[in-house]
């Protein structure tokens, strides 16, 4: 009778120890409805993370453009679509000096001339002096800024851009014969436009009827030539003591403001080389004003030069772009 209790606690004892080893206390629990295994859980996860690191600023994951501060790209070499450099156009009152880089990271002079070569030039007689100096640098060098083309008038503004063509209009001469800036820009095949207004608009129209006549000339050019890219040189700072009633520096920089604000909202390029060209008044200084008012001296667009070979730089080495607040 004792054998027979020994037998029975014995394969009581066995029989515990088989169960405890067939269920361990961390397996999992399988659920056949569907439920995923921990490997299935595993590569979901991995496969997750893969999509979320290789989203870049291009994918349809996001639609804000990083900027330089707070952004950590998984490519360290910004690109013109994924990054902008912001940049302050300078105070309430008044604005920032030499805001515009001039190196060329390493990209030659000529290859940074060579990225106009599909460029026009839009503008008054202060472009007509850039065009002036491109002439007198192509006597030594002919192939100076890839040959830029012109499209400018003395006295010209975004008003007489707006205006009926006739004989007493100002549009400049293209093919022989007056054009509207957006069909001569078609006509000549022109992928990038640098536009220089408004000295001439503001005694008249004030700031924000000149920045209001600036966005409809834009928005031209865009309609007809969809594909140009649009690059909006800052209005230029007057000689102290040159200042009139309305066309003054404190207007001119009241322009600046809404025109690059223009630009941030459009994805068009605001060219501050406006504030590369001042005194530490804001004011034209003698060696870059040929007339004690506005015009300039072969000096300044010396420093246009570097500013445009800079740019051009910026975007054959994939700089990110300055926008400018």
């Amino acid at each position: 009778m004792k054998l027979n209790k020994i037998i029975a606690v014995l394969l009581a004892c066995l029989l515990a120890l088989g169960l405890f080893a067939c269920k361990k206390p961390n397996d999992p629990v399988i659920d056949i409805g569907g439920s995923a295994s921990p490997n299935q859980t595993g590569a979901s996860a991995t496969q997750q993370g893969s999509v979320a690191d290789s989203a870049t600023p291009n994918s349809g994951s996001s639609t804000s453009a990083p900027t330089s501060e707070g952004t950590s790209d998984v490519n360290p070499t910004p690109t013109e679509s994924s990054a902008e450099i912001i940049v302050s156009l300078g105070s309430e009152t008044a604005p920032a000096r030499n805001t515009m880089p001039t190196e060329t990271y390493g990209i030659s002079n000529a290859e940074c001339e060579s990225w106009f070569s599909d460029a026009v030039f839009v503008g008054d007689s202060i472009t007509i002096g850039w065009k002036n100096y491109n002439n007198r640098m192509l006597e030594k060098n002919p192939e100076f800024f890839g040959n830029t083309r012109f499209l400018c008038e003395g006295s010209y503004g975004v008003e007489h851009a707006l205006e009926p063509i006739s004989d007493s209009s100002l549009h400049p001469v293209y093919g022989g014969e007056q054009c509207y800036i957006w069909d001569a820009v078609k006509k000549m095949g022109a992928k990038k436009v640098f536009i220089l207004f408004g000295l001439n608009d503001i005694s008249i129209l004030g700031v924000q009827g000149t920045a209001d006549n600036y966005a409809e000339v834009i928005s031209n050019i865009r309609r007809e030539n969809p594909e140009t890219e649009i690059y909006v040189i800052s209005a230029m700072y007057m000689f102290k003591g040159s200042e009139r009633e309305k066309l003054n520096n404190r207007n001119i920089y009241a322009l600046n403001k809404l025109l690059a604000k223009m630009c941030r909202e459009n994805g068009y390029e605001f060219v501050n080389i406006a504030s590369n060209l001042i005194d530490e008044s804001g004011f034209l200084p003698q060696e870059y004003c040929s007339d004690n008012y506005v015009h300039q001296t072969y000096s300044a667009y010396a420093v246009w030069a570097d500013i445009l070979r800079s740019l051009a730089a910026r975007h054959l080495t994939g700089q990110g772009r300055l926008v400018f607040e």
